[in-house]
């Protein structure tokens, strides 16, 4: 390890990795540029969802065309945005469902590494919710349904499943749209760990709730710590749409004390609104991205609830946020929230020539964070055509994906984008090499994670100190260490006060540092 003094390596460290760059800039650690492509050799790959696993690799999910049929697709990247070759033999997997066409909307990761995802498929008549399991090498897991498959006929016809989410007792939750008698409804099923429907839940596992006057589409599910259940999407009326929003029982049964009847109605524009995603916030409260009609064009929609359905008045306007972006047509798809409770968009954005993905950053009163990108917003063009942004997921170390389609001419492929959040992770250089570790979270309550790369032995030490450079405690003394991968749990002590601190990693040679804040 090369040495170096406290305040040079800080210097080092924020102008060699980005550490303190503009939020919002595009991550040139994320294949060189901040953006990737992927083609499956076929015309149309569109990507729906990100899923991020614990050691930072990204699973993406949609489906492939090939000869005018749509499988099943999904992509796993290694964290520098190189497809993983361990994840099938290139990185990539497309699966046959039914007897046509298949498409995948959502991807979740179970706690024991395997991928989860939903969306539908045709039996030849009509289409199905879809379900599909995989092991963590990309083969399907032959335990769960049939060879790793799952299909449900929820109506009467059409059935599409939109959206999952893993119950902390590993039951899924599936939620989507039925077609009864010609009209769309609200529609939810959950399903045993093994893929069979959990009788349990509505009627044989399955809820079926109209909402508007005629159709309901869910686009969207979250779980409450309580068990209680969220299907957001859009509501049609006699002359619109608005954002839709339904919470039920752990059991499926529509909960009477969410707006005394389940079920919330909101305009928010002045034509078509619809609800696109949600996301809940720590303490609770709602929040539904999508879009509305403003005048003349469509912009970005949030609208944010109380725990009991009603609007929050402390989310800018009367709990409803409208944001243009480019020229006519703005639509945000994707919504999370970051660790210091800002809340991150993602969506498209036309430009009057074609479209560009779109992130936008929000403080939690609702108004845009005018630190990130060129206040509150970034445009990023991917192909040479039309770029659609559907998905968003945030990594440990708290950069910003994007995922959605990418067009250079007439062929569509997955598209991805990073972008710098600006929280301070840690970053720290060690033996002249390119690998780095990684403290995160960071600002951090009480425990946190160093991840760290040694190429040759070392006598390694680690320890926390004030501002100063006194020693406050020690959590590795002279321990020699090979080259290898390493992660380490560090816990600051109960009795230090929220301040800014320093890592120290050092060996016999000097040592580098990086500041955290509790």
């Amino acid at each position: 390890m090369k040495r170096i003094n406290l305040a040079l390596a800080i210097l080092l460290l924020s102008l060699t990795t980005g550490l303190y760059a503009q939020p919002g800039t595009l991550d040139s650690d994320f294949n060189a540029n901040g953006k990737v492509t992927t083609d499956f050799n076929s015309s149309y790959d569109f990507l729906y969802s990100l899923a991020v696993q614990t050691d930072g690799k990204i699973i993406a999910a949609g489906y492939s065309t090939i000869n005018s049929i749509s499988y099943f697709a999904l992509a796993r990247y290694n964290i520098d945005g190189t497809l993983d070759n361990t994840f099938s033999v290139d990185g990539k997997v497309t699966t046959a469902i039914g007897a046509s066409d298949d498409e995948t909307r959502s991807v979740a990761i179970q706690p024991d590494g395997k991928i989860i995802v939903c969306g539908f498929s045709n039996n030849g008549t009509d289409d199905d919710f879809a379900l599909a399991r995989y092991n963590s090498d990309g083969t399907l897991d032959l335990s769960f349904g049939t060879n790793g498959k799952v299909t449900t006929a929820i109506g009467s016809s059409n059935d599409l499943g939109t959206s999952l989410v893993i119950q902390p007792d590993g039951r899924i939750i599936v939620a989507g749209f039925a077609e009864i008698s010609s009209n769309f409804e609200f529609a939810a099923a959950r399903y045993n760990t093994n893929g069979s429907l959990d009788t349990d839940f509505g009627i044989n596992g399955k809820v079926i709730t109209p909402i508007g006057i005629s159709d309901g589409r869910a686009y969207s599910v979250a779980l409450q710590t309580d068990g209680k259940i969220l299907l957001a999407g859009v509501a049609i009326g006699a002359s619109d749409a608005d954002f839709a929003l339904i919470r039920y029982n752990s059991y499926g049964a529509l909960d009477t004390s969410f707006n005394h009847t389940g079920k919330v109605i909101t305009p928010v524009g002045t034509g078509e609104d619809e609800a696109l995603a949600m996301t809940l916030q720590s303490d609770g409260k709602i929040i539904l991205a999508g879009y509305s009609f403003i005048g003349s064009q469509y912009e970005t929609a949030l609208v944010r609830y109380n725990t009991n359905g009603s609007l929050d008045n402390s989310f800018d306007a009367g709990g409803k946020v409208n944001t243009a972006i480019g020229a006519t047509d703005d639509k945000a798809t994707a919504v999370k929230v970051q660790v210091d409770n800002k809340i991150v968009v993602g969506g498209y954005s036309d430009n009057s020539t074609d479209y560009n993905f779109a992130l936008l950053r929000y403080n939690s009163n609702g108004a845009l964070d005018t630190t990130f990108g060129t206040k509150g917003k970034v445009t990023t063009a991917i192909g040479t055509n039309n770029d659609m942004a559907y998905a968003l997921a945030i990594q440990p170390n708290y950069r910003i994906v994007l995922g959605g389609i990418s067009s250079n001419g007439p062929n569509y492929d997955f598209g991805l984008a990073r972008y710098l959040s600006g929280l301070n992770v840690g970053v720290l250089e060690f033996s002249n090499s390119n690998h780095s570790a990684l403290i995160y979270p960071n600002p951090i309550k009480q425990n946190t994670t160093l991840e760290y790369t040694l190429n040759n032995k070392e006598q390694i030490s680690i320890r926390l100190t004030d501002m100063f450079g006194r020693t406050i405690t020690t959590f590795i003394n002279n321990e020699t260490q090979d080259a290898g991968n390493y992660k380490q749990t560090i816990s600051l002590p109960d009795e230090i006060p929220s301040g800014s601190y320093f890592i120290i990693i050092s060996n016999e040679n000097g040592q580098e540092s990086v500041k955290i804040i509790k």
